[in-house]
């Protein structure tokens, strides 16, 4: 008799010979009977590292220091160091030029003296003012202003307004590190003048934006360096004059001002207009030195001229104020002054430049 599996044996027996080498399998893996471990999935990769770079941008500030021109000089010159020759000069004796090769070079400065002003029949002196150079890291953000020009990784030129970015380079938008105004700056030229060279110094400050104020300062020198001959100084301002139709013909303006500080620190002090009575008045002083204050009629040119009177220490002083209005609507003013003992001699003097305060 033949015997044949039945449909149900054959499911039973397929299903028998699957199990053993699955039992086996488990058996194998963990060594007891556990469940196979499984592998943990890698560590995700580091997101990446945000950079960036320094960016740099540079503007002129608006003054007649840094506006290409000439300009003649309102002054008032010392010769040889003797304050018993200080002196007003006649507005325009005295020039300067202004000028640049390109737009982002720095500003070159000639300065003009009537002839017998300068030793050794010298008329004019030039001058490049360079300025600044700035180092600036961005971990952790910091910057360094050097007054070498060339000191730095970024050059600043006097006049200039410098402002550094920090820009991402995923090109999300800048970030303003700082921004700075070079608005003063000193600089150094010679000449030879026989077995002798002559030195000047020009420190310049661009004032306002109608008016700027310096010193031009000279001295003969010998080839050691040590003063050997004449020397004088010559403090002054220069911009733009204010037309006589731009005076206005009626109203006051109470002007904020500001000294070079040629001989101490700069002086803040104020000066009021009366358009209407076509006068001036200023009171100056520096604590504990001197204390002086006066008024006077400005001409139709907008020139002035105001006598001085007060104190210095316990002592009586007096003085003068020359000046003038700038601007086309006279929005501000500048010039020289200079103060001492009633009994004669100066005790300071100094150039000055102020603009309209709101009312």
């Amino acid at each position: 008799m033949s015997c044949h599996p039945r449909p149900l044996d054959r499911h039973v027996f397929i299903a028998s010979t699957g199990l053993v080498p699955l039992c086996l399998a488990l058996s194998a893996c963990g060594g007891g009977g556990g469940v196979a471990s499984i592998p943990p999935p890698p560590p995700p990769s580091p997101p990446p590292v945000a950079t960036a770079t320094v960016d740099v941008e540079t503007s002129w500030l608006e003054s007649p220091a840094t506006r290409p021109g000439n300009y003649g000089l309102m002054g008032r010159l010392t010769l040889n160091g003797d304050p018993s020759t200080s002196h007003i000069v006649a507005p325009g004796n005295f020039t300067i030029g202004v000028s640049r090769y390109f737009d982002d070079d720095p500003t070159n400065y000639e300065l003009h003296a009537p002839a017998g002003v300068l030793p050794g029949g010298l008329t004019s002196a030039s001058f490049s003012a360079y300025g600044d150079s700035w180092t600036i890291n961005l971990d952790p953000p910091s910057w360094i202003r050097d007054d070498y020009p060339y000191g730095g990784d970024f050059i600043q030129y006097f006049g200039q307004r410098f402002t550094a970015f920090r820009k991402p380079d995923d090109g999300s938008a800048e970030t303003e590190l700082f921004s700075f105004d070079l608005t003063r700056d000193t600089s150094i030229s010679y000449q030879p003048l026989g077995s002798n060279q002559l030195k000047s110094t020009l420190d310049y400050d661009i004032g306002y934006s109608y008016v700027a104020m310096g010193e031009w300062s000279w001295q003969v020198l010998d080839v050691n360096g040590n003063p050997a001959g004449e020397s004088g100084s010559l403090l002054f301002v220069n911009g733009d004059r204010t037309p006589a139709s731009g005076i206005p013909a009626s109203g006051k303006a109470t002007y904020g001002a500001r000294t070079l500080g040629a001989m101490s620190s700069s002086i803040p002090f104020t000066l009021t207009a009366d358009f209407g009575q076509r006068s001036i008045a200023t009171q100056i002083s520096q604590a504990s030195v001197f204390d002086v204050s006066g008024s006077a009629p400005f001409s139709n040119d907008g020139s002035f001229n105001i006598p001085l009177s007060g104190t210095a220490g316990v002592e009586a002083a007096t003085g003068t104020m020359d000046g003038a209005f700038f601007g086309p609507h006279a929005e501000q003013v500048g010039g020289t002054f200079a103060v001492g003992p009633a009994g004669g001699g100066i005790l300071v003097q100094d150039a000055f430049v102020g603009q309209q305060q709101p009312h």
